[in-house]
């Protein structure tokens, strides 16, 4: 990653039209980078002289005064102006003493200009050869356009994209997700230090320099500036990052956003497929059309050649924090599984997620148990094995009335179905059908008095202790006590029924 080649002082003393003569600086002067010329007159040029200018002087206020000749050496080599071009023959015959013994003390290159030689013709030719240096740098740079946008037919087009970005500017090219990870990287440069002088910046292009490293970055993404990724170009060695560098650094980036925003739309459109997919399989339907949905879903690596299990996350029914985005849940199953290497299909099913998992127990349950961990506003059902597609409704049910069964607990945030117990797995196997009717009778009746719902609730959840589950809902147990007769009138019976308390545990754990 070099400097670009510009004007030096050395193309300009080598041009024997122009006549010029170097007094001092030496060697070293000859590859000094020029940007432009300028003649001035006045005091404190370095107004109107940019770092690398040449300053061109008859010295109409230097005659005289040694001192001023002095201290503009000093301003000009304080502001890294490129030299001092002397005119002789107007003001000066020859170039004053205490003007070369500065520019010498200074290494300030100072050139003697004959007066045959117009300051016009100076500034011409540096004009004329920057437009051509900036001419070949547009064809360059448009070469190299060309040649990063190609990658985008490429199997992998970023990876290409930074292998080639590496190589046409000689430097180790990275980029890093919005935590700093270095999600590609063509070379060895220290990664975490380099990201350490970037974590908070915030400017557009920036320039940074670590254990000799030079490097120049710019963000990739129009996300907020805080999350978006970073593309850095880094090479060892004193110079800077050139303009040919910045400018491929610069093309590069909206490539890589726009690739990733490729990617995805792709993978939208990939969950889109999945969800519609596990939609269909959870519905069921007819022999063929069973068959049809299991050879659907062997692009996704759902074989059946092991049994799948449905997993069901929701938010916790009685857990009044507000819930994550629905997106971002999805993000954290999907995450898990893939972690796991485990085939899957995730839908969204009413205000959670459902997912088709196939893979061995312990691994489907060990990635479920992570996410509902790291969100305790989740709860978590996984049904039974499904060892085909027609088994995946059954399996379905279950992780329902798992989830079911969890919400109404704050203990317990995960239940399987190997762990049922023996109530929970009568209402799995019954026929929903049958008992749906009867079901949501008791349940409508319940639930039109919420206060004496929430009472039996809380008198199950407590093994049908009243003084414990008065406590829960924060009442005397005389005034639960109250409730649950009131319960009894409203549904004919008495609670002291095992018939009567089996029922009531149907409508409480069933998935309404």
């Amino acid at each position: 990653m070099g400097a670009e080649p510009v004007v030096v002082l050395g193309e300009l003393l080598a041009r024997e039209e122009l006549g010029l003569e170097l007094v001092t600086g030496g060697a070293a002067a000859l590859d000094r980078r020029v940007l432009g010329a300028h003649s001035i007159e006045v005091e404190r040029p370095t107004r109107f002289l940019a770092p690398d200018w040449l300053m061109l002087t008859t010295g109409m206020r230097l005659r005289g005064h040694a001192t001023a000749q002095r201290e503009l050496v000093e301003e000009l080599d304080e502001a890294g102006i490129a030299g001092l071009g002397l005119g002789l023959g107007v003001i000066f015959k020859r170039v004053p003493r205490a003007l070369a013994d500065a520019a010498a003390a200074r290494g300030l290159p100072l050139v003697a200009v004959p007066l045959e030689t117009p300051f016009r013709e100076i500034v011409g030719f540096i004009n004329r050869s920057m437009l051509s240096t900036d001419l070949r740098a547009l064809q360059r740079l448009s070469s190299l356009q060309r040649y990063l946008t190609d990658a985008l037919r490429e199997e992998d087009p970023e990876s290409t994209m930074i292998e080639r970005l590496a190589s046409v500017t000689d430097a180790t090219a990275l980029v890093f997700g919005p935590d700093g990870r270095v999600e590609a990287t063509s070379g060895d440069a220290p990664a975490p230090e380099l990201w350490a002088q970037l974590a908070d910046r915030r400017e557009g292009v920036v320039e940074i320099e670590v254990d000799g490293w030079k490097a120049v970055a710019t963000a990739v993404g129009a996300e907020l500036p805080g999350a978006r990724r970073r593309l850095v170009l880094a090479h060892r060695g004193p110079a800077p990052a050139g303009r040919l560098t910045r400018q491929a650094l610069q093309a590069t980036a909206p490539l890589l956003s726009a690739v990733a925003r490729l990617a995805d739309v792709a993978h939208t459109q990939e969950q889109a497929i999945r969800g519609a997919l596990l939609d269909d399989m959870m519905a069921g339907g007819s022999p063929s059309e069973l068959r049809s949905l299991a050879a659907r879903t062997a692009p996704f690596g759902l074989d059946f050649a092991e049994p799948a299990r449905v997993v069901v996350v929701v938010p916790h029914p009685r857990d009044g924090r507000e819930h994550g985005d629905v997106h971002d849940r999805r993000a954290a199953l999907e995450a898990a599984l893939l972690r796991a290497r485990l085939p899957h299909l995730i839908g969204a099913r009413g205000g959670g997620l459902a997912a088709l998992v196939q893979g061995p127990p312990a691994a489907v349950r060990a990635a479920v148990r992570g996410v509902v961990d790291a969100d305790p506003a989740l709860v978590a059902g996984i049904g039974r094995p499904a060892e085909d597609v027609a088994a995946v409704s059954h399996s379905l049910r279950d992780a329902e009335l798992a989830a079911e069964r969890v919400g109404h607990e704050f203990e317990r945030r995960l239940l399987e179905f190997e762990d049922f117990d023996l109530g929970t797995l009568l209402i799995s196997e019954a026929p929903r059908e049958r008992i749906a009717p009867k079901v949501e009778e008791l349940r409508e009746l319940l639930r039109a008095h919420p206060r004496l719902y929430d009472a039996l609730v809380a008198w199950f959840e407590h093994d049908m202790d009243v003084g414990a589950a008065a406590r829960s809902l924060h009442l005397h147990p005389n005034s639960l006590r109250y409730r649950l007769a009131r319960i009894e009138k409203l549904l004919g019976r008495s609670l002291r029924q095992p018939s009567t308390i089996a029922s009531l545990y149907v409508v409480i754990t069933m998935p309404g």
